[in-house]
């Protein structure tokens, strides 16, 4: 089958914990910033944002769900506002990768999300009618006080119909997907930026 990729920001130069979760894909998106902060502090401020902070998240996640999205105001760091969400963490390197595994209908209106899924069975995952997806967030050191936070996402579908499917709205999200995921980059930078 012909890969349909959508590539935001060029390909991703080096290999990541991400190939070992979908190396074989039909979309892709890359996303890129430059943080004038080293890898260590970024690593923190990723996993402790809170992605929901950033306006054009809540917006585009209301209009896509059709439910209101408010700021998660519930303490606790990435790892615990995925919880129950059918967002799982495949793989963690500290300061250095980490990758986010989710499987279900995206096409929905729900998103369909296998919510029974666990990290575990994400490799082995292929039901016919559904997508998954991995999603990651790579950073690379530059001169010692700079990272750049990179971020791809990557999904597999299973059957024609999955296919169709998740072609056809990813022709009308991926712009959208785009914005998200350039604002989370633009959150994680600016926590990163600031002094504490």
């Amino acid at each position: 089958m012909t890969a349909h990729k959508s590539v935001g920001a060029g390909p991703l130069d080096e290999r990541s914990l991400i190939d070992e979760f979908l190396p074989d894909h039909d979309f892709a998106a890359t996303h890129k910033t430059r943080i004038k902060a080293p890898a260590p502090v970024v690593y923190e401020r990723l996993l402790a944002a809170d992605f929901s902070e950033a306006w054009i998240v809540r917006v585009l996640m209301t209009l896509r769900s059709g439910r209101r999205r408010r700021v998660n105001r519930a303490p606790g760091d990435l790892r615990q506002r995925l919880e129950g969400t059918g967002f799982m963490i495949l793989a963690e390197a500290p300061n250095d990768e980490l990758v986010i595994g989710i499987a279900g209908k995206f096409w929905r209106p729900d998103g369909g999300r296998c919510l029974e899924l666990t990290a575990a069975d994400f490799t082995r995952f292929s039901r016919p009618g559904y997508a998954k997806a991995a999603w990651n967030f790579k950073l690379r050191t530059e001169g010692g006080e700079s990272t750049v936070l990179s971020t791809e996402t990557r999904i597999k579908c299973f059957g024609r119909a999955a296919l169709w499917k998740f072609r056809l709205y990813w022709s009308l999200v991926s712009p959208f997907s785009g914005l998200i995921r350039k604002a989370i980059l633009r959150h994680v930078k600016v926590k990163s930026e600031t002094p504490l």
